[in-house]
């Protein structure tokens, strides 16, 4: 079936879904303006999948259909939020990378350091993937993936640009290693997701069990090292890395010949980029505490500033960079999508979507402890594409806590096992940041991000149940 045809048929069923859902006899448990959230979340879904629209364009959808179908207006009625979504803070991390990126390669940085990588790290593809994966997922794990990913991304598309055209799958899978990895990452320690202290923070709320930085890295590590090698062998085998003849790391060696000494812009980007990832870096744990409202978007626009306030040249006013390739460079695309995404995922929960769905769960009374944490798992996984995962956490968890009680399942059981498949969102842009921001880049299609993403997320839900039974609870101890 050819790709007009599918838009045709998705632009259809999608609208039809909608309206069925949305004047159908409400669900037992559900408000009519969480039934009409869901409609307009469902239609979304199916836009964003089959392509009916523009991708972007479907992320500014809820400002024609919340106020249409009684949801919200201008003014936030029946307190589901609308446009203040779309500044969501993340939006700035991305205008301030946009003028650090931009600035890389207003300079010919991002060549330098393509060549670089692609010298260094070996002329075998698989290797070059390898080397990414776990270089972001090293770096995910003491920031937030969102701020790993929108690092890396540059420099993925800098040697991605150095490629053929018979390169092509490895050009997808350097740009989708790059948010996987963040996202896996980021699970093992406590500052690595929002999610992570979100979550712990709810379950010491909710039965009283307080989880430190060590304890959760008994939890999450285990999974980030069990996972990331076999991400790697998938993603190698999906984009048939492995069958593509080496890389001629000569080209790479005499292209970074040519560059010739570094240039003044070249070396002050760099100290100016540097200055940034250390300060990503070091916020949780040094001097965040010192500065305690002090965010990464805050790093991002002190960064960018820095571009901007650098002379080059002072005296005929020529700066490390200028606003008008700044703006060029910020990457509208994705700060759209993100912007939908946390307006449909915060609609999702505060309209009760998110709870209702929970509520659910509480049929499974009766069943194997393990298999109940196994659903909850499931569940979360496919929720957590349809909105962000911390949303996901803030609306399940406790409601989780209750039902585990009820159904005498261990709470802690069932929490972690939802904190934990949260993470499994690798499917559509509105699952995470990271998805957004590296379909925003335009060198991935929906459907490599769904097919490879569905791949990669039955992996992790067949490994999930073992490591959590078997080193979570078994060797650990924990939420037994």
């Amino acid at each position: 079936m050819g790709k007009y045809k599918i838009r045709k048929i998705g632009f259809l069923v999608g609208i039809l879904v909608m309206l069925v859902l949305a004047f159908m006899p409400t669900p037992e448990g559900l408000t009519v303006l969480g039934q009409r959230v869901l409609a307009v979340t469902v239609l979304m879904v199916i836009f964003w999948m089959t392509e009916a629209m523009p991708i972007p364009f479907t992320a500014l959808l809820p400002i024609i259909l919340f106020p249409l179908l009684g949801i919200t207006g201008a003014k936030g009625q029946n307190d589901i939020q609308l446009f203040k979504h779309y500044a969501y803070s993340t939006c700035y991390l991305l205008v301030g990378v946009g003028f650090l990126s931009g600035a890389m390669v207003k300079h010919g940085l991002h060549k330098r350091i393509a060549y670089g990588i692609v010298s260094k790290i070996g002329k075998k593809p698989t290797t070059l993937v390898l080397g990414f994966i776990i270089a972001v997922g090293f770096v995910s794990m003491w920031m937030s993936n969102t701020t790993a990913t929108v690092m890396m991304i540059p420099i993925a598309l800098s040697i991605a640009s150095t490629l053929g055209a018979e390169a092509s799958g490895l050009k997808k899978a350097l740009i989708l290693a790059i948010p996987y990895a963040a996202t896996l990452g980021g699970m093992s320690t406590v500052i690595g997701t929002t999610t992570n202290p979100t979550g712990i923070g709810l379950i010491q709320e909710s039965i009283g069990v307080t989880l430190n930085f060590t304890d959760w890295m008994k939890i999450g590590l285990p999974f980030t090292l069990i996972l990331i090698p076999l991400f790697w062998l998938y993603m190698v085998k999906f984009f048939k890395v492995d069958k593509m003849s080496n890389i001629n790391v000569q080209v790479a060696h005499e292209e970074y010949e040519k560059l010739g000494p570094w240039s003044k812009g070249e070396k002050y980007t760099a100290v100016i980029f540097l200055i940034c990832v250390v300060l990503w870096v070091t916020r949780s744990t040094v001097w965040g505490k010192f500065i305690p409202y002090a965010t990464d978007e805050t790093v991002a626009l002190f960064g960018a500033f820095l571009t901007l306030a650098v002379p080059l040249n002072f005296k005929e006013g020529e700066y490390v960079m200028d606003m008008k390739t700044g703006m060029r460079e910020i990457p509208w695309t994705a700060i759209i999508l993100l912007g939908g995404s946390m307006v449909m995922g915060n609609a999702f929960k505060d309209a009760g979507c998110a709870t209702w769905v929970a509520d659910q769960l509480s049929g499974l009374a009766g069943l194997s402890p393990v298999l109940i944490v196994v659903i909850v798992g499931i569940v979360t996984s496919l929720i957590t594409e349809l909105t962000t995962n911390a949303v996901v956490v803030a609306a399940f968890l406790p409601v989780l806590a209750s039902v585990g009680t009820a159904i005498g399942v261990s709470p802690l059981a069932m929490m972690l096992g939802c904190m934990l498949a949260c993470n499994f969102a690798f499917m559509l842009p509105p699952a995470t940041p990271p998805n957004a921001i590296a379909y925003g880049t335009g060198e991935i299609e929906m459907k490599d991000l769904i097919k490879c993403g569905l791949g990669l997320k039955l992996i992790c839900l067949v490994v999930f149940p073992f490591v959590l039974y078997f080193i979570t609870m078994g060797l650990f101890g924990i939420g037994t």
